[in-house]
């Protein structure tokens, strides 16, 4: 048995810096520390935070008046910095901002282009907490929010119906490169005027239909190691929490080349049968996937190929 396991697999920069964040404003804090949201989107970093003191919150009410308080990684639309800051909780005093850095170039790259009089798409899941943040600096709740390819025709219907004159698509960082290209393509096959790509730098903004690649190099690197090892794999497992919007990127990606897929947040979901007749394995593990949990499930693959290997040696010298 072979096992592959991907390129980059496991936590990204904007994860880890979150983390690091958050575990050194607890370690300094004499009381409780809040964080809004789930910090990262993975149970077990969750957990593991957890027993360091820190309490996570899904309601600022919740949150009590000037208590130290860490956002999430995925960013947040303007408002609730406004809550935090009725109660008290000011950037520099007591608010520690761990949004990811390129979460926040896809704010400002929306801001550039709303100021340059666009009408801006997002390509990215509605529910998302970091499509709504980038929402609210677009258009808030208002804003067109594209969650597949097939959406292009409902797209080009919201582009003529109001008339736009110049707009902009941007994506939500986690969104699949090759869904955001077929989404591209589609529109532009239902559009006379044709979208063009405007670079990140933003330096020609004189065209109406642009669209700006906003998916992260993180993001990239994770589904083009996927993408090697699924064109080879007999099975691929790929690790990830539950509401990890990258992780079933991945997973999506891997079913896309036909080899059978099994999407997991632990060691223990793995099954034995999975893995009968299999000799190439391939693993992949989203951006907020700690690199213990990577290591258990490639241990628990390894233990599996042992004990089916002795089976079948065992079951070889009885029939010769």
């Amino acid at each position: 048995m072979e096992i592959m396991v991907a390129k980059h697999a496991g936590f990204c920069f904007g994860v880890k810096r979150a983390i690091d964040i958050a575990e050194e404003v607890a370690s300094k804090n004499k009381g409780k520390t809040y964080v809004y949201g789930q910090l990262v989107h993975n149970e077990r970093v969750i957990e593991d935070l957890e027993k360091k003191g820190i309490e996570f919150v899904d309601d600022i009410e919740n949150i009590p008046q000037s208590a130290v308080t860490v956002l999430r990684a995925h960013g947040e639309p303007g408002t609730t910095y406004q809550q935090l800051k009725e109660k008290n909780i000011n950037k520099n005093d007591k608010l520690n901002d761990a949004t990811c850095p390129l979460v926040t170039l896809v704010h400002n790259v929306a801001i550039k282009l709303k100021n340059n009089g666009y009408d801006i798409i997002l390509f990215g899941k509605k529910d998302h907490p970091e499509a709504i943040g980038t929402s609210y600096h677009i258009k808030g709740k208002d804003t067109f929010v594209a969650e597949k390819p097939e959406h292009a025709k409902e797209l080009a219907e919201h582009i003529k119906k109001n008339d736009f004159k110049k707009v902009a698509i941007i994506s939500q960082t986690t969104m699949s490169v090759n869904g955001y290209k077929e989404l591209i393509e589609n529109i532009n096959d239902l559009m006379e005027s044709k979208f063009e790509e405007l670079h990140l730098s933003l330096n020609d903004l004189s065209k109406p239909h642009v669209f700006v690649d906003t998916i992260c190099n993180p993001t990239k690197q994770r589904q083009l190691g996927t993408e090697e090892i699924a064109k080879k794999a007999d099975i691929m497992i790929v690790i990830g929490g539950r509401n990890s919007s990258n992780s079933k990127e991945l997973a999506a990606k891997s079913r896309s080349y036909g080899v059978k897929t099994h999407f997991i947040q632990e060691a223990r979901q793995l099954k034995e049968e999975w893995f009968d007749g299999r000799e190439k394995i391939g693993v992949s593990a989203g951006a907020s996937t700690p690199d213990i949990t990577i290591n258990e499930v490639v241990e628990r693959i390894k233990d599996i190929g042992a004990v089916q290997e002795k089976e079948k040696r065992i079951n070889t010298e009885i029939l010769g």
